[in-house]
């Protein structure tokens, strides 16, 4: 389960940084000028990044472990996509910071967005460790782990 959802992250988080970072190159050395957004536009794409980097995948587990009231343990296949919904919701806020380098932004909210994407990127990073406790939790059954 880990190996797959690690996959996941790569697959989801490789592209938007490469972006990130040849958008972030291309800005500074003059190859690209920065687009200019409407400053009334700012705060929407900090809304955005603030819901998928930390309110969306809050309630994902929110509703996860309310699904879970009446059962006794999580089925591991409901898990694993609880898990994957998680990652893909958290890692459009990388994405979001490729918009930041590209359009001239207000040092709060470019700051801010980026810091949210570094914060996805970290938080939800399907580790052995995490797992396991996220396991613990929904109470998945040891031999249901590895799927």
């Amino acid at each position: 389960m880990v190996n797959r959802l690690k996959r996941l992250y790569y697959w989801m988080l490789c592209p938007a940084s490469a972006g990130l970072f040849l958008a972030a190159g291309a800005k500074e050395s003059g190859l690209i000028e920065p687009w200019v957004l409407p400053p009334a536009l700012q705060p929407l794409f900090f809304i955005l990044a603030a819901l998928t980097s930390i309110a969306a995948p809050l309630m994902l587990r929110t509703l996860f472990a309310h699904s879970l009231r009446s059962s006794s343990r999580a089925d591991a296949q409901s898990f694993l996509k609880f898990q994957q919904r998680l990652l893909l919701t958290s890692l459009l806020t990388p994405w979001l910071a490729i918009i930041v380098m590209v359009f001239e932004f207000q040092k709060f909210y470019a700051s801010s967005i980026v810091l949210m994407a570094l914060y996805a990127a970290y938080y939800y990073y399907p580790s052995e460790r995490r797992i396991a406790f996220d396991t613990k939790i929904f109470r998945v059954e040891a031999h249901e782990k590895n799927i």
